[in-house]
């Protein structure tokens, strides 16, 4: 039986991801160009360069998911590694715009409130994330640690 067919293999999981994170991509970037102004409010109209924007931001988000696949299961060369690198600066990239993209939307009058409780948030969470990161050498170092320990016969 092929290895690509293997239930549980990490190509599986990789095609999984990769279709996931394209939907996701694709719906993410496609909702934004549906979005239309009016005087009452948000429209969302689907039209034809939400369809394209869809498709494209799919394919790049697929494009991304086939390199960290083929990057994890063999050597990556350092040209493609410089292209993961490109990639994943233009994933953050697009997602800054779209998070912001919507800020248009807002009466100028309450844009500095906004802005205060967006600040805010990227505090807090950045704050939760740095935890997170020192609980985990915490962690790391305290296993190694105690691997150490066990296999030293002293």
């Amino acid at each position: 039986m092929n290895n690509a067919q293997t239930t549980g293999s990490p190509k599986t999981l990789f095609r999984i991801a990769g279709a996931g994170a394209s939907l996701a991509f694709g719906a993410m970037v496609g909702t934004l160009f549906a979005l239309e102004p009016t005087p009452a409010g948000l429209l969302f109209v689907l039209n034809t360069s939400a369809v394209v924007a869809f498709i494209i931001a799919a394919l790049f988000a697929w494009m991304y998911w086939r390199m960290v696949e083929r990057m994890a299961l063999e050597k990556a060369p350092a040209l493609r590694k410089k292209k993961f690198i490109v990639f994943s600066l233009g994933l953050v990239l697009v997602g800054i715009v779209s998070f912001l993209y919507p800020m248009k939307f807002i009466a100028p009058e309450k844009r500095h409130d906004v802005f205060i409780g967006l600040a805010l948030a990227v505090a807090v969470l950045t704050g939760v994330g740095v935890v997170m990161w020192r609980v985990r050498n915490f962690l790391e170092a305290d296993l190694k640690r105690s691997e150490e320990d066990r296999h030293d016969p002293d």
